[in-house]
């Protein structure tokens, strides 16, 4: 299993709390297991962003997912031979 990392920061303002979790989130890199906000006094707020590592063979651009099989995207066709309205043609 997969090792949890925790990032905490402190006293951030309420209008930067989005911009405190995404600079956290894009720093770590990892999927986003828990984000836990408590508001501290007046209008600041205590973040913890709390990730997990993914495993390798699911890891973003590791080049072992479906995208990359070798296989081009199976296209689905109507009856009469005309792609279905659904699909990229």
């Amino acid at each position: 299993m997969a090792k949890s990392k925790s990032v905490t920061e402190s006293e951030i303002p309420l209008y930067l709390l989005p911009r405190a979790l995404a600079h956290q989130i894009n720093r770590i890199g990892d999927s986003v297991y828990r984000i836990s906000v408590k508001r501290t006094h007046w209008h600041h707020y205590n973040i913890s962003v709390r990730t997990r590592s993914l495993p390798k063979e699911l890891a973003p651009g590791s080049g072992t997912g479906p995208a990359h099989s070798g296989h081009p995207p199976k296209e689905y066709r109507n009856d009469d031979g005309t792609p279905d309205p659904g699909c990229e043609a």
